[in-house]
């Protein structure tokens, strides 16, 4: 049976900011939440609005853009039980280079666009796609205090 021919489709993404960081070195395979990866994201001007309703100590996913790391795309990975296929892994290396990292917010100045998050292991100057809180559908995104118990 003939494999269908994957569909060439063009898209235009538009980053609503930056990650800035301090330069270090980037561990090889990147982790879901690194505690100690401290970064400030840095919202342009039409999209610090979309910050109101998020507080100190949300959890966020920051989807980002990384650069194609220029290897060729290996379908599975050695490990000591056998071969996971990509999307099984963490690595680098993907059809599409989109991340979906999980970060705390320490604080935020939504006036200026600005988030300082921690738990985020990604290079100075990416760019961030779309910011995403942490939560079930059903769960409306308030601080813990202000939850009321049923």
């Amino acid at each position: 049976m003939d494999q269908p021919t994957p569909p060439t489709v063009a898209f235009t993404l538009r980053p609503i900011g930056l990650v800035r960081t301090a330069p270090r070195k980037r561990a090889r395979l990147p982790k879901y939440f690194v505690p100690g990866g401290r970064a400030t994201l840095e919202l342009f001007h039409p999209y610090r609005a979309g910050l109101q309703g998020l507080y100190e100590g949300t959890e966020v996913w920051v989807v980002t853009f990384q650069a194609p790391s220029g290897q060729a795309i290996r379908e599975t990975w050695p490990t000591a039980e056998g071969l996971p296929g990509v999307f099984a892994t963490t690595s680098l290396d993907r059809p599409n280079p989109i991340e979906f990292l999980r970060a705390r917010i320490r604080d935020l100045d939504p006036e200026k666009g600005v988030l300082h998050v921690m738990g985020l292991d990604l290079e100075d100057g990416a760019p961030v796609l779309d910011i995403r809180p942490v939560t079930a559908p059903h769960h409306p995104l308030t601080r813990t205090s202000e939850r009321v118990l049923s």
